[in-house]
């Protein structure tokens, strides 16, 4: 709808001679102000050095007389402007809900216009939105439409690389903030059309492989342990490792030897490399399946290290790529950027090379129209260097890689009893969520009689996990995150619980009434109450919000979006008896439908009994 009203004011402003000007739309957040308003006046009267309100009375004039002939249905679209009948602007089908929604337009402080939705239609549109099955399909197209693009334009293939787990190494926080953006973001792309293919680049060579090797080899072995025993010993192999490798110059050279192995496939250490590389494979399998995210394409570095140091030669002969000191170099600082190495002076790969490999794969296999990689703040200045070294390699690589940054994630507070080193498991954070959620939620809700909870561990997963991706998801993804389990699981604040409990409020009234699939939609409903048109207001503007998500790769806007809507339902279950009144069941059931794809959309699943 906000994409639509923006169409309308950019068409009213060419009738008006002035061009040149998108007319930027917004939301008010007092419901007081409409549901929509523009500043354009504003910015035509600074361009044109007139005044503000002068362009808005104009506009506002013919607004309204547009408004007037369609609500009217005359099938004379004239508007009336300076007292004279004027043939009206070319107008388009699908505006029509919208302009015959419109009550009025108002002129607020200096030249503000704010547009006001009739109480009545603005109810029966979004209930026809969202119920209408004589136009099901369209709705579909309708409801996840993308900002700025015409129903024609062609939707992109995108690949979304995240997770990156290397092998022989813990699966931490910060992976599970990385797989619940990435997830996200791929459901967001998803909605608006987009065809999306879900990468993973996983470290299962280098230095890191070596150091846990030899830890195994100086500790014991551990055939007949479970899975989650297998990756803690990888773990304490690791550590080990890492320890001898920084103490001990004997150690060094023997897990530099032990590296030198690995890459040439020594059958002397290649068996105990593939056996406890698959553990790590299956663990993350493990954890995959537990947060709900799947790959099409799974990446590792052992099969790019070698094509990549081949694209990094002939980058030379090319003039692309440098020798300096025996090793070769991108030189970045004839772009803006800094150096990095490609190729050791030992002749090996380094992460650089590697990634070169990697990208060139990737773009061979799918051809993507842009490929975004969720990697962490830290990599950013080697990711401008890494897309920079590509397109100059590739050119048809430029501007289709994107680097979607996220922060660091630490714990607010509390032991962390079960890390490896320093740092925080991410398995060990859902787990001690999921506790916390028993004791203090699940042990409150089953008093309650009606409640229907058999399968309380079911639920207290689907809550955890909950609580961990809304408490990433609900700040912006650069933010660094201080992770408050309290706050996680908090039922009455901004969590997943909460709107997950609201959720199952929704469909707890819905399961009283027998009206809940055959209320039949009024469209001469003559008033609702504020609560009942908060509802409505904020129920419109789901499409925009996912679309505004989408387009931005900031799952934090539907967060916020879906946490208001909690609230209003909340305030409005609260005041307005429900189960009696046919439009209060249709909202109900609307809100319902809303938040489940909302938070399908954040890759949270909705639990039907709190």
């Amino acid at each position: 709808m906000k994409q639509t009203i923006q169409d309308i004011l950019f068409a009213v402003v060419a009738s008006l001679g002035y061009s040149g000007v998108i007319p930027e739309v917004s939301r008010p957040e007092n419901a007081e102000h409409g549901e929509y308003t523009t500043n354009v006046a504003m910015v035509l009267a600074q361009k044109n050095k007139l005044r503000p309100i002068d362009i808005a009375k104009k506009i506002q004039e013919v607004m309204e007389g547009v408004v007037a002939s369609m609500q009217h249905e005359s099938g004379d679209l004239t508007m009336y402007q300076t007292g004279q009948t004027v043939p009206a602007f070319q107008t388009k089908p699908e505006w029509k809900n919208a302009l015959q929604a419109i009550e009025r337009v108002e002129i607020a402080g200096p030249g503000f216009l704010n547009i006001h939705f009739d109480t009545a239609k603005l109810s029966t549109l979004v209930l026809e939105l969202l119920f209408s099955e004589d136009s099901a399909s369209k709705r579909q197209n309708d409801v996840y439409c993308h900002p700025g693009l015409d129903p024609g334009t062609k939707k992109k293939t995108i690949m979304v690389e995240f997770a990156h787990p290397n092998t022989h190494k813990a699966f931490h926080i910060g992976h599970l903030r990385n797989i619940t953006t990435g997830e996200c973001i791929i459901r967001l792309l998803e909605a608006v059309g987009n065809t999306v293919i879900r990468a993973n680049y996983q470290g299962d060579v280098g230095m890191h492989i070596a150091k846990c090797l030899y830890g195994i080899l100086k500790i014991s072995n551990v055939e007949n342990k479970t899975l989650q025993e297998k990756v803690a010993f990888l773990g304490k192999a690791y550590a080990a490792g890492s320890k001898a490798y920084d103490e001990d110059l004997a150690a060094k050279q023997e897990i530099e030897r032990i590296n030198k192995q690995i890459y040439a496939r020594d059958p002397e250490i290649y068996p105990l490399y593939q056996k406890t590389r698959q553990w790590s494979l299956d663990y993350f399998n493990h954890i995959y399946q537990r947060v709900g995210t799947t790959f099409d394409r799974l990446y590792f570095e052992s099969e790019v290290y070698e094509s990549g140091k081949k694209l990094v030669e002939e980058g030379i002969q090319k003039g692309i790529f440098e020798k300096s000191d025996n090793a070769v170099i991108f030189p970045g600082e004839k772009f803006g950027l800094h150096n990095r190495v490609f190729i050791t002076k030992e002749g090996n790969t380094t992460y650089e090379g590697k990634d070169v490999g990697l990208g060139f794969l990737q773009f061979s296999e799918y051809h993507p129209d842009l490929i975004i990689h969720c990697v962490s703040s830290e990599q950013t200045a080697y990711f401008q260097v890494i897309i920079e070294a590509l397109a100059q390699l590739v050119p048809e690589t430029k501007g289709k890689e994107y680097h979607l940054v996220y922060g660091w994630v630490k714990l607010k507070e509390g032991k962390m009893s079960s890390r490896t080193g320093v740092v925080v498991l991410g398995e060990w954070l859902i787990d001690t969520v999921k506790e916390e959620i028993r004791i203090k939620v699940l042990d409150n809700i089953s008093k309650y009689k009606d409640s229907g909870i058999t399968d309380t561990n079911a639920i207290s997963e689907a809550l955890a996990i909950a609580a961990v991706k809304y408490s990433f998801l609900k700040v912006g993804t650069t933010q660094e995150i201080a992770f408050d389990i309290h706050e996680s699981i908090n039922l009455h604040g901004d969590s997943g619980p909460y709107l997950l409990y609201t959720y199952a409020r929704c469909q707890s009234v819905l399961r009283k009434s027998d009206s809940k699939s055959n209320v039949i939609i009024n469209s001469q409903l003559s008033t609702i109450n504020s609560e009942e048109r908060d509802l409505a207001r904020l129920l419109l503007y789901f499409p925009e919000i996912v679309a505004e998500a989408a387009d931005l790769y900031a799952p934090n806007i539907l967060c916020t979006y879906l946490f208001t809507l909690a609230q209003a339902f909340n305030l409005f279950y609260q005041k307005c008896p429900i189960l009696e009144n046919p439009y209060r069941l249709k909202l109900t059931n609307a809100v319902a439908q809303v938040l489940k794809k909302g938070l399908y959309l954040l890759g949270i699943e909705t639990v039907e009994r709190m």
